[in-house]
């Protein structure tokens, strides 16, 4: 099988993707704004209760705690979604160039040195974002459980592994400029 129909199949994959994100973005945010701003409307009834979702551990409380109406919560969950749904949409944007230029040239072109720093960037500010914001919405999320004969500590350090992803992909980027300009000397000699 040639590997350039992979790349094209990938890069039609992530294109596809990235619009199927824009609409759920489009609805998590007005999902959010309606719980923030017109809490009591019949629109924001017809969603139920509010429930976050957390990206590592699911708490399901029997009734919903207050924290779940305060609008600080609220608009702390609209900051994750949102950079949560950034991250994916600037991703899958940056992986759908890159396996484009894959299967139309090569792997060898500046133009994939700069969406690999991009995309190393992406990970390393937007990815830990989400990451950090999603560990604070969980903390908070778990000093409303009622714990007996136990005391339940978070320390979330999750948000290091997209820190170093993101400096290992620029890295690589780094390497990839390298490895560029060599085959681009070697061009012009020959």
């Amino acid at each position: 099988m040639n590997l350039k129909i992979v790349y094209k199949m990938g890069s039609r994959l992530c294109l596809i993707l990235f619009y199927l994100l824009i609409l759920l973005a489009l609805f998590a945010v007005a999902e959010h704004y309606f719980f923030i701003w017109q809490p009591e409307s019949s629109f924001t009834q017809s969603f139920g209760e509010f429930k976050p979702i957390f990206g590592y551990v699911n708490v399901d409380f029997f009734q919903q705690p207050e924290l779940y109406t305060d609008k600080s919560f609220l608009m702390l969950s609209l900051a994750c979604n949102t950079a949560a749904l950034l991250f994916g949409l600037l991703f899958l944007w940056y992986f759908h160039k890159f396996l484009k230029n894959m299967y139309i040239d090569d792997l060898f072109m500046y133009e994939n040195v700069s969406i690999l720093y991009k995309l190393g960037l992406t990970i390393l500010v937007v990815g830990t974002a989400y990451i950090y914001i999603d560990g604070v919405l969980l903390s908070k999320a778990i000093t409303a459980l009622e714990i007996t004969n136990a005391q339940l500590t978070l320390s979330d350090f999750s948000f290091v592994d997209s820190i170093l992803g993101g400096i290992i992909l620029i890295i690589i980027a780094s390497a990839l400029k390298t490895a560029v300009h060599a085959v681009e000397e070697n061009k012009n000699t020959i």
